[in-house]
């Protein structure tokens, strides 16, 4: 009897250590995912939903770490790990994990998952160290057992409710009848906040990616489209993109470092210009270049699968199409993501041998060699200064001694812009040239927060033209009311140099309607993100 009561005092003990617990996690994440005050926390109906969800989570890991069937043991050691995880990540960054960063994880190819495995460790490391010596604790000393039946009966019948609530909703019925399941994760991501819920996300966000595998051609033109469109005076349009390229690193735009000596000559020639105040539409790749390259808006991604994209646009008015990237943003697979369902719909799409970026200049060396057509739209992709900084090289190093590695990254994109513009130069005399970068980077640190940090949105615009039509004043004319050229206007001033007249009134909607997609999901006026900077 003594020993009952001893047994029922622990586990009474260890409900009310995983309620103190639970409710700490609460209190701390609920203000940095919902975006609420922490004094509010407790006037919030989600934070009851976290508590319950997150308590029974803990429970549950309890009961399966004490159980002896090892399946149970090793799922429950994966959803402690897992846990942990955020756990760590959240106190690295101070910042919960986006569904941006876990859409990164689904879309991204081998190269690059490699180059982010150093920061993976970091997170994971003291994650895997806390989950053993949990399990270590758990499985030798612990001997308090709960009764699974209730929290198990509340985390399902609570998810039950989420999911039949989501399909019968008429606004999510569209979107799941389509094949994309992310409005279901990402309420369950809301109210299951520990492990389970990113866990899902993740699961639901991969099988959402099938809506990117069709290569058909897409009729309907956008509505800011003004048809037919005239013939265009541009034979040769490139766009270079470039990663993670915060301008405040250029010396072109005034840094102390000559990072960037020969983007400095290039565009400060006749018929060139140095585009200052600009931001990308996005701190993640995944979704900036879709909203460069297609009609998708930062609210909402339909245009990208009921309008014809800028390569759909450009291959309708005669030009042939090429999508060549460094290895390092080669798209594997079958080309599920936003960009590669983009990239498909070119006429050639080719990546470079090496991860360098100079070598792509080998590639549409070859392009423009070997294909006579009379008009060519070539976007080129390049791995600039994603992390890790390693894309440099010795010339860089000795160009710049002192320099940290960022710096040596932006000084080796210098000379890949240097060896594409001469390329052009030789094979063409009738070209525009748009070097850019499909966001900026918080250096040291990375990309994709949403802590709102301006750097990661900061790119460099610049442009050269060898048709006095398109010059400094025509690019001019797309600067919103903030003083900032959005990456909104780049699918605008591509349609104008590939032959399209857009409405102007659309135009003027849009430039003066500055704002950007937060890593979350959130829409954000970028006027703010200034002001918070």
């Amino acid at each position: 009897m003594k020993l009952h009561v001893v047994k029922k005092k622990s586990s009474l003990i260890l409900l009310l250590v995983y309620l103190v617990f639970s409710t700490v996690l609460v209190y701390t994440y609920l203000p940095k995912s919902h975006k609420i005050h922490e004094p509010q926390v407790f006037e919030d109906p989600f934070f009851y939903l976290n508590l319950v969800t997150t308590l029974c989570f803990c429970i549950l890991l309890h009961i399966c770490i004490r159980s002896r069937h090892y399946f149970l043991v090793a799922l429950s050691t994966l959803f402690l790990f897992l846990f942990f995880s955020e756990i760590s990540y959240f106190i690295y960054y101070e910042q919960v994990i986006s569904a941006g960063v876990l859409d990164s994880i689904i879309e991204t190819n081998s190269y690059e998952a490699v180059s982010m495995s150093k920061q993976v460790l970091i997170i994971t490391i003291p994650a895997f160290i806390a989950t053993f010596i949990i399990l270590f604790i758990f499985r030798k000393t612990v001997t308090v057992n709960f009764r699974p039946i209730i929290p198990l009966a509340c985390y399902i019948l609570l998810l039950f409710t989420i999911i039949v609530f989501q399909i019968t909703h008429s606004s999510e019925k569209y979107e799941i009848k389509q094949g994309n399941y992310k409005s279901i994760a990402e309420i369950v991501r809301q109210v299951y906040p520990a492990a389970f819920g990113n866990f899902s996300y993740i699961l639901m966000s991969y099988a959402s990616n099938d809506i990117y595998s069709d290569a058909n051609q897409i009729e309907k033109f956008n509505e800011s489209v003004l048809l037919p469109p005239n013939k265009s005076d541009n034979d040769l349009v490139v766009f270079i993109m470039g990663e993670a390229s915060l301008v405040t690193r250029y010396s072109t735009y005034g840094y102390y470092k000559q990072t960037t000596p020969f983007i400095t000559d290039i565009f400060s020639q006749n018929g060139a210009c140095i585009i200052q105040n600009s931001h990308s539409t996005a701190a993640f790749t995944r979704d900036s270049l879709p909203m460069t390259l297609s009609f998708t808006l930062p609210e909402s991604y339909d245009n990208l699968f009921t309008n014809k994209s800028i390569i759909e646009m450009a291959k309708f008015n005669d030009y042939k199409t090429y999508w060549l990237a460094s290895a390092a943003q080669a798209i594997q697979g079958s080309f599920n993501t936003k960009f590669g369902f983009i990239a498909r719909k070119s006429d050639v799409v080719s990546f470079s041998e090496s991860g360098d970026d100079i070598s792509l200049s080998q590639l549409l060396e070859k392009t423009l060699q070997e294909d006579n057509s009379q008009k060519k739209f070539i976007f080129v992709h390049l791995r600039g200064s994603h992390q890790p900084y390693t894309g440099y090289d010795q010339i860089d190093k000795q160009a710049l001694p002192d320099a940290e590695e960022y710096d040596l990254t932006v000084h080796h994109t210098d000379r890949a812009v240097k060896a594409l513009y001469d390329t052009i130069n030789k094979y063409s005399d009738n070209y525009t040239l748009i070097y850019t970068s499909d966001h900026g980077e918080i250096v040291n640190v990375g990309h994709g927060f949403s802590n709102g940090s301006v750097d990661q949105f900061l790119i460099p615009f610049l442009f050269i033209s060898k048709n006095p039509k398109y010059n400094c004043q025509y690019i001019e004319s797309f600067r919103g009311s903030t003083g900032y050229l959005s990456g909104l206007m780049n699918k605008y001033i591509l349609s104008n140099l590939l032959g399209y007249d857009i409405d102007q009134t659309i135009i003027d909607k849009e430039k003066n309607n500055d704002r950007v997609l937060m890593p979350n999901g959130s829409t954000m006026s970028f006027l703010d993100i200034l002001n918070k900077n």
